[in-house]
């Protein structure tokens, strides 16, 4: 007769070292780094940790769920395994090929992430590393949990690396997923977005405007992040102004990048859509 499953943490320390690492030291439960014997061990408090969870209403529980609202970190696993098979397993798919002898370390483990790597994983890899587990759930940039249930016929664990190798196509398709992950902690870094706020509402307010930057037709990251950078100095719909549009629209013609497009624009022009972008925001703060 099978046991229920145990509960168990995934923590990604990486999202916020300062605050996690201290928070599963002081929490009294059991916990393990999937980094222990790798070189990647010396990432420290950011490394990636597995915890066992003997009580969900423990007041770090109640804490970490706020961090991973605010700097996604958590992934939720059930599973009848004990915590150091559970973390050799997960440890076992930590790195991917990504050809001409190439192996590097993939965060499959961001939260943010989870869906898209599902998705992307054959459905060898997927039966594996589902094996031994009997339901996972991840929130990442969605409002409310997204829950992937598991009946496995052999609930084994993997305690050897396994070949997972990702062809330029899965490398694309990852690459897309979380770029707007990347930008946005950028645009944070520039002051534009409050890192108070809760992700969700933050990647809410930003997800639009690189999906415009998209529509546009720029294919670099640099020109998505600049094209982001205006719509918050300017306003959200600063390319809906006649010269900004007649220009960008001009645009696609050339593949200008977009700082060179904008410098043809009036500084008058600028000076009027920051006026009116700061009356807003005074006016709706």
């Amino acid at each position: 007769m099978q046991h229920d499953p145990d509960l168990f943490s995934l923590i990604d320390g990486a999202a916020s070292p300062a605050r996690l690492a201290p928070l599963l030291e002081q929490s009294g439960a059991q916990f393990v780094s999937l980094y222990k014997a790798l070189p990647e061990a010396q990432l420290g408090p950011a490394s990636l940790f597995l915890a066992r969870i003997d009580d969900p209403d423990a007041t770090w529980l109640g804490e970490l769920n706020e961090i991973d609202l605010h700097s996604p970190c958590l992934t939720l696993f059930w599973s009848r395994v004990s915590l150091q098979e559970l973390a050799i397993h997960l440890s076992a798919f930590l790195f991917a090929g990504i050809g001409e002898g190439m192996t590097v370390m993939i965060r499959f483990f961001d939260p943010r992430n989870t869906g898209a790597v599902l998705e992307m994983w054959s459905e060898q890899i997927r039966d594996m590393f589902l094996s031994p587990i009997v339901r996972l759930k991840y929130r990442g940039r969605h409002e409310q949990w997204q829950t992937v249930e598991s009946d496995p016929p052999n609930a084994g664990c993997i305690f050897r690396s396994v070949a997972i190798d990702l062809d330029q196509q899965d490398i694309d398709k990852l690459t897309a997923h979380s770029e707007p992950d990347v930008l946005m902690a950028s645009l944070v870094d520039f002051g534009h977005i409050d890192q108070t706020l809760p992700y969700r509402r933050r990647f809410l307010d930003f997800e639009p405007r690189y999906i415009r930057a998209l529509d546009w037709g720029f294919v670099e990251p640099r020109d998505r992040l600049t094209y982001c950078d205006y719509s918050y100095r300017f306003g959200a719909n600063f390319d809906q102004h006649r010269q900004v549009r007649d220009a960008l629209t001009s645009r696609r013609e050339t593949s200008a990048s977009f700082d060179a497009t904008m410098d043809r624009i009036p500084r008058s022009v600028w000076n009027d859509l920051k006026r009116r972008n700061e009356a807003l925001l005074r006016a709706y703060p």
